[in-house]
């Protein structure tokens, strides 16, 4: 009875949403199954959407479950399910006829008390249950999506860099900055007091900070002092405080925005506590910022699962899942990246597949190691453990050159043959010549893989795979660059940060001011969020604006990174704050951006309020 009851449940179940600050009136659950609560006066704008809101349950996109979900349990929302009860009666009577021919007529009266009473609720229940557990599973995988392109991001490009400051945004405890050398190694820890009477003082502190970066790198980068600025509360102010000081002091400033999304949580933990046992935390949240700018992968793996602000509602999910998630996630992008065995943390080094914590540790008591051979005289170090990670690990400046690459051990005598046939130099890219498509085998090539593997008794498949590890080796070692490589190719002017400027250079600093200017179109945003629905883009205001996915034209969603810079166009402020945005370069009206028009919750999903410092 039960499984013919959910099956039509499944269709016919509505859901009736109301928000608290809905008329209060009595609990009702009449012969039509429909129950209404709430209270009275009080409630939030954050889930105005969803007050008074009815669909099918299974209509609604799993973005909206896990939002409805959430206000329920911060008792700003209140759901009831609406069923014909006399339906369901129907439905059950039906089933039992079919297994007892003659119907009591006690029967009835029992069906409809036994519907009523106990299987009701039992059936909303477990299918308001089921809903949300389909959509926790669709929150995990746009985590994971969101996880692997951060932890994929290119690093900085530090060429004839020496030296960078970094920022991490406040206001009454003040700005942290940290100076940092090019490999994340801390030259100093500094605050800057900014607010009220000390601005002047602090445009000055800016300055001598700005000097003493620049005397560390030189003047050999046109591209101007590096800085990293931390991107939350107070970057607006940070902001205009550093360009006023370059101004002032005739030194060109390059400002990167990171996110800073549990960079304080990193700073109270005992690696933390361990590297800076004479600072507060405070003081060295901006070196994480600084180190996420300079290498993702190897910062981002320590931070919680929690506390990285990617995905939709994953404070809502299961911190047990979660973890694993960016266990197993930061195992695949290690694996793909590789890592130098002897300049690595620790922390990333216990990422390597097939390495346990144990034996990290002898790794890192045994350094410098010369060659990938080497790892075989440490204890634990096993021929099967060699063969499932030697060709994660990479050895720069070792006794094998052929360390430095993806080609494992095993196939060492095969790829120097290869080299020696196709003519190609490690480190020397022009040696690969014009043919860069290691799918389109040239004739010589074919003849040369059918050589090979008949000299060495192997498939063709895995020729072609050493050969293709060869020819990334020597033209791009590392991923993180062919994938940045292939997206700015590929980058249209749809988007495009060319001619962009931030609001502030409009002269725009309240939502107030926004709202009496719209549409206002090339704006240079930041990417803070990728959600199923759209991108919640930091435009350095109060709020973040939303990019519809029905507003970014032929550019798909999953092309989109965290961190990544955006040009848009602000079509829209809603009487709530909400911002409406589009992509620059479609042009779209005033009318396209109506806030009011989308069907889902602006709020960004993947974070609490700002913090504060």
């Amino acid at each position: 009875v039960i499984d013919a009851v959910m099956e039509r449940c499944h269709d016919l179940c509505k859901i009736q949403v109301k928000g608290v600050n809905a008329t209060k009136t009595k609990n009702d659950t009449g012969k039509n199954g429909r129950k209404t609560a709430g209270k009275e006066n009080g409630g939030s704008k954050t889930y105005e959407i969803y007050n008074d809101y009815n669909n099918k349950l299974n209509y609604l996109k799993d973005h909206q479950i896990l939002a409805i979900r959430r206000g329920c349990d911060q008792k700003m929302l209140k759901i009831t399910f609406e069923l014909d009860n006399n339906r369901f009666e129907r439905i059950i009577n039906s089933v039992l006829s079919k297994q007892q021919h003659v119907m009591h007529p006690l029967y009835h009266d029992a069906i409809s008390d036994a519907w009523s009473r106990l299987l009701r609720k039992r059936c909303t229940s477990r299918l308001w249950k089921e809903s949300c557990k389909r959509a926790e599973e669709r929150a995990v995988d746009v985590f994971c999506n969101n996880l692997r392109k951060a932890l994929l991001a290119p690093p900085a490009d530090m060429t004839n860099r020496k030296a960078m400051l970094v920022m991490d945004p406040g206001f009454q405890s003040g700005i942290k900055c940290a100076i940092l050398s090019d490999e994340g190694l801390v030259i100093s820890l500094d605050t800057v007091k900014f607010m009220n009477s000390a601005k002047d003082n602090g445009k000055q502190h800016v300055i001598s900070l700005l000097t003493k970066v620049k005397c560390f790198s030189g003047n050999n980068d046109d591209r101007g002092v590096c800085v990293v600025l931390g991107n939350g509360h107070g970057t607006r102010e940070a902001r205009e405080l550093l360009l006023g000081a370059g101004s002032e002091a005739d030194i060109n400033v390059e400002v990167n925005l990171v996110s800073e999304a549990g960079a304080s949580v990193w700073s109270v933990t005992e690696m933390a506590s361990q590297e800076f046992p004479d600072q507060s935390p405070t003081a060295v949240a901006a070196v994480s910022i600084g180190r996420r700018f300079l290498n993702p992968l190897n910062e981002l793996v320590k931070i919680p699962s929690k506390s990285l602000g990617l995905g939709m509602y994953q404070h809502d999910l299961s911190e047990k899942v979660l973890d694993e998630k960016l266990r197993l996630t930061s195992i695949d992008a290690v694996a793909e990246v590789g890592v130098d065995v002897n300049s690595c943390s620790l922390h990333i080094l216990q990422k390597v597949p097939s390495l346990t914590p144990a034996l990290c540790g002898k790794i890192m008591k045994s350094r410098p190691i010369l060659c990938r051979r080497e790892l075989m005289s440490i204890s634990g170090f096993g021929p099967k453990t060699f063969e499932n990670c030697a060709a994660f690990i990479r050895i720069s400046g070792g006794k094998e050159p052929l360390d430095e690459t993806l080609v494992h051990p095993e196939s060492y005598s095969l790829a120097r043959w290869l080299l020696k046939e196709l003519n190609w130099k490690l480190g020397d890219p022009t040696s690969v010549g014009v043919d860069k498509d290691t799918k389109v085998q040239p004739e010589h090539r074919q003849r040369i893989t059918k050589k090979a593997a008949a000299l060495f008794g192997i498939s063709d498949e895995r020729v072609q795979t050493v050969i293709g590890h060869l020819f990334f080796s020597i033209t791009s070692p590392d991923p993180r660059l062919r994938q940045n490589a292939s997206y700015t190719k590929e980058k249209s002017i749809i988007g495009s940060t060319d001619g962009c400027s931030t609001l502030s250079e409009r002269g725009i600093d309240s939502l107030n001011e926004l709202r009496e200017r719209l549409p206002v179109r090339n704006i240079a945003s930041h990417v803070r969020n990728v959600v199923d629905f759209g991108v919640f883009a930091d435009l350095n205001i109060e709020e973040d604006g939303l990019l519809h996915r029905s507003k970014m034209g032929s550019v798909p969603l999953d092309s989109i990174m965290v961190g990544q810079e955006l040009g848009v166009d602000i079509l829209g402020v809603s009487d709530s704050g909400k911002i409406s945005l589009a992509l620059s370069g479609l042009n779209l009206h005033l009318d396209d951006g109506d806030s009011s028009k989308c069907t889902i919750s602006k709020a960004n999903p993947s974070s609490r309020k700002r913090r504060r410092k």
